[in-house]
C-alpha cells in the first residue's frame, strides 16, 4: 500500500494479498490523484459523481478532481464526468440506475468515483460490467464500503449485497473528511458501532454450520480501531483517524472474506429493512450508518436477552421442530409495504435457501447444541453492553433512538422491522435461531426494547 492505515492498526498477512494495495490515507491525500492515475497508465478517464456539492477549503472537490485528473502529471489524454441520476431517495442502486451509469461510463479505461458510499458502490458495479479500473476518492467517513469488492444493490425492491469489483486505488483525504457535513461523519460512527454486535452473528452462523468462513483475525484490526475511536474525545483528530481506520480496514476485512458478514449482522439488516419499506412507500429514509447506529443499540440488547433465554431445550426445538409456515409469514410481512407481492417473492426465495441449508446442516447444528455453553461464552465476548454503542453515538451527536432519525421512525414500524428480521435474506443471524427455537415473539421484543430504552435506545 502507498499509505497504510495508522500503525496502531496492524493488518494480518491476508490483507497483503488483496487486489487493493494503492491506498493513500492521510491529510492532503487528494493531491496524490495525478500520481495514482499515472501508475495506472490512465488515458480516458471519467469522474463519476451524483452532483452533490462537496466543498473543502473553499474548493469544490469534484472540480478539484477533474483539474487534478487533467494535469500533465497524470498523463491522461481525455477526462470527462458522468453524473448519476438522483431520486427523492438519493441515488437508488436499482437495475435502471446501474444500467444507465454503465452506459455512461462505456469507453473509459478508468472511472474515478467521487462522493459517498452509494456512489462508490455504483462505481464498483459499473467497472465490473465495463472492465475499467476504479479509483475511489472518498469524500466522507460515512460507511465502510469504500475499500471492498461488494456493492449493496436493489434487486426486485430488496436490498442485496453482490460481488462487484475491487477499486484499483483509494484516496482517503482526512482534510476532506474533516470538512464533510457532520451528519455524514456521525453516520460513519454508526456503521463502525456495528463492530460491537455483527461479529457475534457471524460466529453464530459458523457454529451452527451456516457459514464456513468465520475467522476472528479478519475483524480484530477493526475492533482495535473502534477501541481507539472510543478512547479519544469525539470529533478530535485522533478520533477521526481512528474512525477512518475502522472504516477502511473494515472494508478490507469484508474483501478478505468476500462477504459483509464480519461487520454486518442484524443491525445492518434493520437498516436495510427501513430502506426497503421507505422505498416501497416512495418515502425518504435516513443515512445507512445513522440507522445502523440506532439499530446497534437494539442489537446489543437483543444479544443480552437472547443469551440469557437460549438454553439447550430451546435449541433442540430449533433443530428438531422448525416452523412450517414461514412462506405464509414472509408473504404477509411484505404485503404490508408491497401489496403486489414482488418484494415478498424475492424475500421468500432468499429465506427458502436459508431453510434448505439449515436442513442440510443438521449435524453441525446438533453439535452446536451440545457445545452451547462454550459457544455462549464466546458470544458474550463478541458483544457489548448496549451502553457502549449508545455512549459513543451520543458523544458524537449521533442518534441513538429510532425517533431521532430523519425522518423519525415510529414504534409500529420499528416493531415491523424487528419481526421481519428473519424473513428477508438468506444469511443466518441471531433472529433466525430465535425464530427456529420458537422464541421470536412480541414478548421477547418487548424485553429487548425495554433494555435498549434503559440505555437511551429503542423508539
Amino acid at each position: 500500500m502507498t499509505t497504510t492505515p495508522s500503525e496502531a492498526t496492524a493488518l494480518p498477512a491476508a490483507f497483503r494479498a488483496l487486489p487493493l494495495q494503492d491506498v493513500v490515507s492521510a491529510p492532503g491525500a487528494l493531491d496524490a490523484l495525478p500520481d495514482v492515475l499515472r501508475r495506472l497508465d490512465a488515458r480516458r478517464v471519467t469522474v463519476l459523481h451524483d452532483g452533490a456539492r462537496i466543498v473543502h477549503d473553499g474548493r469544490d472537490v469534484v472540480a478539484t478532481v477533474l483539474r487534478l485528473a487533467t494535469s500533465p502529471r497524470a498523463g491522461t489524454t481525455f477526462v470527462d464526468d458522468t453524473l448519476v441520476r438522483r431520486t427523492a431517495h438519493g441515488v437508488v442502486l436499482d437495475e435502471d440506475t446501474v444500467d444507465a451509469a454503465t452506459i455512461g461510463c462505456q469507453g473509459y479505461d478508468v472511472v474515478v468515483a467521487t462522493g459517498g458510499g452509494t456512489v462508490t458502490d455504483l462505481a464498483k458495479a459499473v467497472v465490473a460490467a465495463t472492465g475499467a479500473r476504479l479509483v475511489v476518492v472518498q469524500c466522507a467517513a460515512s460507511v465502510n464500503g469504500y475499500s471492498d469488492a461488494l456493492s449493496v444493490l436493489v434487486r426486485n425492491g430488496a436490498k442485496r449485497t453482490a460481488p462487484t469489483a475491487w477499486p484499483a486505488a483509494l484516496l482517503v483525504d482526512h482534510d476532506v473528511l474533516a470538512a464533510a457535513p457532520p451528519h455524514l461523519t456521525r453516520s460513519g460512527v454508526g456503521d463502525a458501532a456495528a463492530t460491537w454486535t455483527a461479529p457475534a452473528d457471524w460466529y453464530l452462523a459458523g457454529a451452527f454450520g451456516m457459514d464456513a468462513g468465520y475467522d476472528p483475525e479478519v475483524f480484530r484490526p477493526v475492533q482495535e480501531a473502534v477501541a481507539r475511536l472510543r478512547a479519544h474525545p469525539a470529533g478530535s483528530p485522533e478520533a477521526l483517524s481512528a474512525l477512518v481506520d475502522a472504516l477502511t480496514v473494515g472494508g478490507l476485512s469484508i474483501g478478505v472474506c468476500g462477504t459483509t458478514a464480519p461487520l454486518s449482522g442484524s443491525e445492518h439488516l434493520m437498516s436495510h429493512l427501513l430502506d426497503m419499506a421507505a422505498m416501497a412507500r416512495d418515502e425518504p429514509h435516513d443515512l445507512h450508518g445513522a440507522q445502523v447506529g440506532v439499530a446497534t443499540v437494539v442489537a446489543a440488547s437483543l444479544w443480552q436477552v437472547a443469551l440469557d433465554r437460549l438454553d439447550r431445550a430451546a435449541l433442540e426445538t430449533a433443530v428438531l421442530s422448525p416452523p412450517t409456515d414461514l412462506r405464509e409469514r414472509v408473504a404477509a410481512t411484505w404485503a404490508v409495504v408491497d401489496p403486489s407481492g414482488r418484494v415478498g417473492a424475492e424475500c421468500w426465495t432468499a429465506v427458502e435457501r436459508k431453510l434448505a441449508l439449515w436442513a442440510e446442516r443438521q449435524d453441525a447444528a446438533r453439535a452446536a447444541v451440545d457445545a452451547w455453553d462454550e459457544h455462549r461464552a464466546t458470544l458474550r465476548g463478541l458483544t457489548a453492553d448496549p451502553a457502549v454503542p449508545a455512549d459513543v453515538l451520543r458523544a458524537w451527536g449521533a442518534p441513538t433512538r429510532f425517533s431521532e432519525l430523519t425522518p423519525a421512525v415510529g414504534e409500529d414500524e420499528v416493531r415491523w422491522v424487528l419481526r421481519s428480521l428473519p424473513l428477508m435474506r438468506d444469511r443466518f443471524t441471531l433472529p433466525d435461531l430465535l425464530l427456529l427455537a420458537g422464541l421470536w415473539d412480541d414478548a421477547l421484543l418487548d424485553e429487548v426494547l425495554a433494555l435498549a430504552a434503559r440505555h437511551g435506545g429503542g423508539f
